[in-house]
């Protein structure tokens, strides 16, 4: 899986330094050295930051993801949910309605939340520059267009979003099967 999502990210950036990969229940971040993988980090221990945790809140407050996320891209003042388990970010939520935000505003602070969890939890980045200068993002969370906009907010930099963001493990498989 690691070399199938590493080759399909080489198809897009050939000059690619670190790849990131946010799907319903994991994320996986490859950096890369001289074309080669350098480190691998993974988050399967918990969700928060993935894409069931903004499925999760997109329910509970009554819309699907597609919507719940094009909300998030018209917010005026994102909430500030910082990163944490889904169990407080509900609480954090809860308070935040009661504060007065508004739908769009909570879902833009759940994209930041989830990016933030993923650059300062996962990776454990100091700071954003740590991830390099090209950055290919995928998996299907990705396909969110407020999450993407959040991390590239957080990163300062422009990121490289493939159309099949949700399918670059099987792109790059065939690749490599087509290669061999």
């Amino acid at each position: 899986g690691t070399v199938a999502h590493f080759t399909a990210a080489l198809e897009f950036r050939p000059d690619v330094d670190f790849i990131i990969d946010i799907g319903g229940q994991d994320i996986k971040c490859f950096k890369i050295k001289n074309k080669a993988i350098d480190n691998i980090m993974l988050n399967e221990a918990c969700s928060s930051g993935c894409g069931s945790f903004i499925q999760t809140f997109a329910n509970a407050l009554g819309y699907s993801v597609a919507d719940f996320a094009r909300l998030g891209l018209y917010a005026k003042h994102p909430v500030e949910l910082g990163s944490r388990c889904t169990v407080f970010m509900n609480s954090a939520v809860k308070q935040a309605q009661k504060d007065g935000a508004s739908v769009e505003d909570i879902s833009a602070g759940i994209s930041s939340s989830v990016v933030k969890n993923a650059i300062y939890k996962v990776i454990r980045a100091k700071s954003p520059e740590e991830l390099g200068k090209n950055v290919v993002v995928q998996g299907g969370t990705f396909l969110n267009d407020a999450v993407l906009r959040a991390f590239e907010k957080e990163l300062g930099l422009n990121v490289t979003r493939p159309a099949i963001s949700g399918l670059m493990g099987a792109y790059g498989a065939a690749l490599y099967a087509m290669k061999k």
